[in-house]
């Protein structure tokens, strides 16, 4: 909104538009005290970069130490205790899940479809020399995958595939949101007209209860106000 009046600027210099508009004068002396374009600030971006490599240097470490065990062990001497006890598994795409949605809380919010189908389950099927998978949508699950295969497969240090990873993701996150904007925009121009979201439908139930609770608590408050009112006159009457 703080970029109208130099888009504006641009375009009455240029030639696009031939005459100012009724709001321009205004704008240009009252110009906006706030800058709303969304800025990182570099403290930030070093803080997140020293917890990334942090993070997976520690990674690096349980994979020296031998921490990561992904099979049972079959023990030739059982006792009775161990027979209770389930050995403990650790897998490297756990840490990697953990650091990746550490990293990016909202993608935690994104919708998922869970398909109760053993085809379906794992990642066998999947090519994952790239990023998008056919019959899978693109999420942190991906650039686990991802990462995997780059250091697994192209001899790649862990760090490095895991930045590549968060890249490739990034540039087709854009990508699928801009096709999205654009398709929604060429059929809201045609006059498509598109029925609410989940989230807007969840929003509208929630108003709903809220209204509701805001009208019977100014009920009740009137009916305590009511009571405390007789009482207080009841008091005053018998007082004289």
């Amino acid at each position: 909104a703080n970029q109208v009046l130099q888009r504006t600027s641009e375009y009455l210099s240029s030639g696009l538009v031939s005459s100012q508009p009724a709001w321009y004068k205004v704008l240009a002396h009252n110009t906006p005290r706030h800058a709303f374009n969304k800025s990182v600030r570099l403290e930030v971006l070093e803080k997140t970069k020293a917890e990334e490599v942090s993070a997976i240097s520690h990674i690096n470490a349980r994979l020296a130490d031998g921490f990561y065990v992904t099979k049972v062990k079959v023990q030739k001497k059982k006792d009775v205790s161990s027979l209770l006890k389930s050995q403990q598994l650790h897998f490297i795409e756990d840490d990697l899940r953990l650091l990746f949605y550490k990293q990016h809380p909202w993608e935690l919010a994104d919708p998922k479809n869970l398909v109760e189908n053993e085809n379906n389950l794992g990642n066998e099927s999947f090519d994952w020399s790239h990023l998008r998978q056919f019959g899978k949508k693109l999420d942190g699950e991906s650039v686990v995958q991802r990462t995997i295969y780059l250091m697994e497969t192209e001899k790649k240090t862990l760090l490095d595939s895991y930045e590549q990873a968060k890249f490739e993701y990034y540039r087709l996150k854009i990508q699928d949101e801009t096709e999205m904007n654009v398709v929604r925009e060429e059929g809201e121009m045609f006059g498509a007209v598109y029925p609410k979201t989940a989230i807007e439908e969840g929003f509208d139930k929630e108003t709903e209860v809220l209204q509701k609770w805001k009208t019977d608590a100014v009920e009740q408050t009137k009916i305590l106000d009511a009571k405390f009112s007789n009482k207080d006159s009841s008091a005053t009457a018998s007082a004289d």
